[in-house]
């Protein structure tokens, strides 16, 4: 029975992984009658990433002109923009430039943009959605900020959850306010590994700790782990981070 269920956690782990992409390539963007569509093409299949949103969407648009890392997770249902979905997916602009990564494709009748939360042309903020009260928080809390591979630039998102972490922690009168960094490894779809460069996960740190200080929190404990965290080709973007542990 034990062998049984193994062999059944092994072939389980064998198809997630499967429909796990991580690769590097040059993003095209394709225009629409709406909003551009943002794809990445991999062994021969492309693949759609988002859509072209504001500072407050949850998808950032990767760069013309660089290559993306792309890592995701093959979602069910049709193509969009001629692409199969990647959900969740984490687009990582890599800093070194490549003429090449220059492919705009023309609006093509019967392949539409997903629908948007803003309209055509330029926003700077979408309408907010709706959402059920929260709870009110309580008891020691930790905050997790995410970055792109190789980065320690804070989306809009990433920020509020500075902004929320020092609020609670001057709400309750944190006894201590402890932020700790850490940098990665992605494992590529084709076994290779991408390490962060030394340094990033003691930079991400101090950085969070200044914005704390700045948002009225002076006690601050910063540390950094220097070794880049392992990969496991499914959930290495969560590893790209600095968490603030906040307690009463």
């Amino acid at each position: 029975m034990r062998s049984g269920l193994c062999l059944c956690y092994f072939l389980f782990a064998a198809s997630a992984f499967a429909q796990q992409r991580s690769f590097v390539a040059c993003p095209v963007v394709r225009d629409t009658k709406t909003v551009p569509c943002f794809l990445a093409e991999y062994e021969g299949e492309t693949y759609f990433l988002g859509i072209q949103g504001d500072i407050t969407s949850a998808f950032h648009p990767p760069q013309l002109k660089h290559e993306v890392l792309v890592e995701g997770r093959i979602a069910e249902g049709p193509r969009v923009c001629g692409g199969i979905p990647l959900r969740p997916v984490s687009i990582s602009v890599l800093k070194e430039v490549n003429a090449a990564c220059s492919t705009q494709l023309p609006a093509e009748p019967g392949i539409e943009a997903p629908p948007s939360f803003r309209p055509a042309g330029p926003a700077s903020r979408r309408p907010e959605a709706a959402s059920a009260p929260s709870q009110p928080r309580t008891g020691r809390q930790e905050f997790t900020v995410l970055y792109g591979f190789n980065d320690d630039y804070l989306e809009y998102a990433d920020n509020q959850v500075v902004t929320e972490a020092a609020a609670y922690a001057q709400r309750i009168h944190a006894s201590s306010v402890k932020v700790s960094g850490y940098r990665a490894t992605t494992l590529l779809s084709t076994g290779e590994r991408l390490v962060e460069k030394a340094g990033l996960a003691e930079r991400r740190a101090q950085n969070i700790a200044t914005l704390l200080r700045g948002l009225g929190l002076p006690s601050v404990t910063v540390e950094w782990k220097s070794d880049a965290e392992p990969a496991d080709g499914q959930t290495d973007p969560s590893h790209r981070r600095v968490t603030i542990a906040v307690t009463p």
